[in-house]
């Protein structure tokens, strides 16, 4: 090699050192070849993340549509039970005062009826009593006087022992008193 010329040894020098480079350089691209892979397999995982996602995200949409749906289907049936509970309430509510009213009207009837039935009741037994009584008296109507008569009078001579211990103005006001009552007993006794 000491024959070759210089300038051809700088260029076998260069080539040499070109070659290398041009290693170094398959090497870095090479590297970067990878670099480029990595980076096209990590966009397309993050196409398929995002997608993913995307995805997620719509189930979740259509899930909250759904379960809102549901919730408002819910609340509807709910109103709707409430309201025909209101109905059915309130029907009985009229009901019920229809038959209190209904009631009161047919208590009313008995009160009058009872009213009605004690005063014949009562008038049949009057009537009764005094038929018994009159045919218990029969026949014996004055005796049965003289002695009420007796009786009266011995109770105004008792009230006329206690008259002799009393003022002269109230001593005449109960002496007309016993003499109203003389009158009366000899009216019953005339008639």
């Amino acid at each position: 090699m000491k024959n070759i010329p210089k300038s051809i040894q700088t260029i076998a020098n260069q080539y040499e050192k070109i070659i290398s480079k041009m290693d170094s350089v398959k090497s870095n691209t090479k590297s970067i070849q990878t670099v480029i892979e990595q980076v096209s397999n990590l966009e397309h995982e993050m196409k398929f993340v995002k997608q993913e996602i995307t995805t997620i995200k719509s189930d979740i949409l259509s899930s909250q549509e759904r379960i809102e749906q549901t919730i408002k289907t819910q609340e509807e049936i709910i109103m709707s039970m409430i309201n025909k509970f209101n109905d059915v309430l309130l029907q009985h509510k009229s009901s019920m005062k229809e038959d209190i009213e209904t009631l009161k009207t047919q208590q009313d009837v008995l009160k009058i009826s009872y009213t009605i039935n004690e005063k014949k009741f009562m008038d049949k037994v009057n009537s009764s009593i005094r038929t018994i009584i009159n045919k218990q008296v029969e026949g014996k109507e004055n005796e049965i006087l003289m002695k009420i008569w007796i009786s009266e009078f011995k109770e105004i001579i008792g009230d006329f022992e206690k008259l002799k211990k009393l003022k002269p103005k109230e001593f005449s006001v109960r002496l007309n008193e016993i003499s109203d009552t003389i009158d009366i007993f000899k009216q019953k006794i005339m008639s």
